[in-house]
């Protein structure tokens, strides 16, 4: 299964504590997190979403407070099996629909896998993993 959505991506200063606002902004504003992935570069964290289909809106105002900017990214969500191989097959078909990936992350639980690809066309994604 694929879905088209919305990466919306934060960044706050890389400092103890600096996402926690980030987070309960949406927690208070009941907004369910679908994935997330955070890291650091030098002085700054970014955090990145991708919360419940219908949303999107309501997380960037949640997120204005806290953190600033919020960036919005063209993304398709793709719920695969955890198995040797899953990751080159999927990418595999990104590249013959010449779907170009800008960037991804996965994760895994028991026998799934969820994989986040931002890419360049999610419509075109989407119609490549059917």
């Amino acid at each position: 299964m694929a879905e088209k959505v919305k990466v919306l991506e934060v960044t706050v200063p890389e400092a103890i504590g600096a996402g926690a606002p980030v987070l309960r902004a949406l927690a208070d504003a009941k907004i369910n997190i679908v994935a997330f992935c955070g890291f650091t570069m030098g002085p700054e964290a970014t955090l990145t979403f991708v919360v419940e289909p219908g949303k999107e809106a309501a997380a960037k105002t949640a997120l204005k407070k806290p953190a600033g900017k919020v960036t919005a990214y063209d993304a398709v969500l793709v719920a695969a099996g955890n198995k040797p191989g899953a990751m080159a097959g999927l990418t595999e078909k990104l590249a013959a629909a010449k779907v170009n990936i800008k960037w991804a992350y996965a994760t895994t639980a028991g026998k799934n896998a969820a994989i986040v690809f931002v890419v360049d066309s999610a419509a075109k994604a989407v119609k490549a993993f059917k």
